[in-house]
C-alpha cells in the first residue's frame, strides 16, 4: 500500500534552506521519504511572505536530485500566488513544469482573498483572468487556503481540475481552514478532490485529540458527504518548517509515521480498495499525467 501526498512544501523548504548555505537539504527529505509509506506527492512553493517566485522556483528545482528517489512521482505546484506578478508569468511557471496552484495563502492579494481576509471581499478581475488561464492550461486549480467567498466564487467559474489540498471538516473541529457542509458540498458537485490533513489544530483544538484517531472522525465525516472517490490525502508535514514546531499529529510527526494512516483505516474496517483509492488511485488515476519528468 502507497500514498500520494497531495500537500507538501518541500520546494519551499529547499528553497529556503539554500538561501542559508545548505547544500544537502534534498537528502533530508530523500530519506523520510525512503523510509516511508508515501512514494507520490505535489511538491509546492509556498509563499507567505514576497520574494522573487521564478528566482525561487529554479533554486528549488536546481536542489532535486530524483536519481535518489526511484519511482517517486512528482507535480510541480504553488501554495499561493502572491509573487505571481502578473496573469501572463502563469505561462513562465508553466513552461518550468508546474501544473498546479493556489491562488492564494492566507492573505488577499492581487487574485483572490484567503482565510484572514476580508470576507466580503472574494475573486477579483484579475484572479477570473488568471482562473481562466489555469483552465486553459490544463492545470489543477487548488482552492485551499481561499475564504468561503473567494472558494463559491472560484467554484461558480470551472468544475475542471479542482482540488482541496489540505484541510478537514468544520463540522468535527471548528477551524477557519476547514470546510462546512456547504462547501463539502460545492466541493462534490464540481468532483473536486478534498484533501484530509495532519495539522494537529485542523483535527481538534485539544491537543490530548491531535492523533490518527481523530483525524479518521473527518474521514467518516467527509467520506459520508463526498464519497469515497473525491477523498484523499495531503499531509502537510511541518517536522522541516522552523516557524511551525510539533504542529502535525502526535502519532504522525513526520513523514516516516505514514503508515499508521493505512493502520488507522483498516482498524476502522475500511476495504483494501478503498483505502488504495483514498492513499493513491483517486488522486494519482486523475493526474498522472502532471507528473513531472525531471
Amino acid at each position: 500500500m502507497k500514498i500520494f501526498d497531495v500537500h507538501t512544501d518541500i520546494l519551499f523548504d529547499l528553497y529556503s534552506k539554500k538561501l542559508t548555505g545548505d547544500e544537502n537539504r534534498f537528502d533530508y527529505h530523500v530519506n523520510q521519504l525512503l523510509s516511508s509509506k508515501i512514494k507520490g506527492g505535489v511538491w509546492t512553493m509556498y509563499s507567505e511572505t514576497d520574494f522573487d517566485l521564478i528566482e525561487a522556483l529554479n533554486l528549488a528545482l536546481g536542489e532535486i536530485e530524483m536519481a535518489k528517489l526511484p519511482d517517486f512521482k512528482v507535480i510541480l505546484g504553488l501554495e499561493g500566488l502572491r509573487n505571481l506578478k502578473s496573469v501572463e508569468d502563469i505561462d513562465l511557471i508553466y513552461q518550468l513544469g508546474f501544473r498546479h496552484a493556489m491562488l492564494t495563502w492566507n492573505e488577499e492579494n492581487r487574485y483572490a482573498t484567503g482565510v484572514k481576509g476580508d470576507i466580503t471581499r472574494g475573486l477579483t478581475a484579475e484572479g477570473i483572468k488568471l482562473i481562466r488561464r489555469m483552465e486553459t492550461l490544463d492545470m489543477i486549480i487548488d482552492v485551499a487556503h481561499l475564504n468561503e467567498k473567494s472558494f463559491f466564487e472560484c467554484l461558480a467559474l470551472t468544475n475542471k481540475n479542482i482540488i482541496f489540498s489540505h484541510g478537514n471538516v468544520k463540522s468535527v473541529c471548528s477551524h477557519r481552514r476547514n470546510l462546512s457542509d456547504e462547501q463539502l458540498r460545492a466541493l462534490k458537485a464540481a468532483d473536486g478532490l478534498f484533501g484530509l490533513t495532519l495539522a494537529g489544530n485542523f483535527v481538534s483544538p485539544n491537543k490530548e485529540e491531535q492523533d490518527v484517531e481523530h483525524l479518521l472522525r473527518h474521514f467518516d465525516y467527509a467520506v459520508n458527504i463526498m464519497g469515497i472517490d473525491n477523498v484523499v490525502f495531503g499531509f502537510d508535514f511541518m517536522d522541516y518548517l522552523s516557524e511551525f514546531p510539533n504542529s502535525n499529529l502526535v502519532d504522525v510527526p513526520d513523514a516516516t509515521y505514514s503508515y499508521r494512516i493505512i493502520e488507522g483505516l483498516k482498524m476502522r474496517g475500511c476495504r483494501e480498495e478503498d483505502i488504495k483509492k483514498v492513499c493513491w488511485d483517486n488522486f494519482y488515476n486523475r493526474y498522472q499525467n502532471k507528473i513531472h519528468t525531471f
